[in-house]
């Protein structure tokens, strides 16, 4: 292997390294297209539930953008009683109400699904998509930095 390809093996590997931490890692903004309201799943629920429904739903994702891993584990109740404090911080919302919007919010595809049923994870999966990008442009930063530290100690 050339001095060329290890740097570049080298530097894919400290990349990964980076944009999975950086998926873990609260981000510090979310998108809010200005065409939210249009999203067929939103449109339904706010349309059986009314418009609190839809400010539960955005609360739950800037809950979520600020968490490490951007899910809630409600595994136990424990979990549920965490998840319905936070969701508390504008106004309060019992376990039972908290538990109910989950499983709307699931039903109307607004859940990872697969967290859900298989992990008892409350995660959103556009809130997912925008992480991922976040990391992508946080790991690329680093890895910027990440080079330009290497070259300094190898000079």
């Amino acid at each position: 292997m050339t001095s060329d390809e290890a740097e570049k093996l080298a530097a894919q590997d400290a990349y990964n390294e980076f944009l999975e931490e950086a998926q873990r890692d609260p981000i510090k903004f979310i998108k809010h297209d200005n065409r939210a309201h249009d999203d067929d799943a939103l449109y339904r629920l706010v349309n059986k539930r009314g418009m609190a429904y839809y400010g539960w739903y955005w609360l739950l994702v800037e809950l979520l953008a600020g968490r490490k891993g951007h899910y809630y584990d409600v595994s136990s109740e424990l979990g549920w009683r965490r998840l319905a404090r936070d969701m508390s911080c504008l106004c309060d919302i019992s376990i039972e109400d908290c538990k109910f919007l989950i499983k709307d919010l699931y039903d109307y595809g607004l859940i990872v699904r697969e967290q859900y049923d298989e992990l008892h994870r409350v995660a959103i999966g556009r809130l997912l998509r925008d992480a991922l990008t976040y990391a992508e442009d946080v790991a690329g930063k680093r890895l910027g930095a990440w080079k330009t530290n290497r070259k300094k100690l190898l000079s």
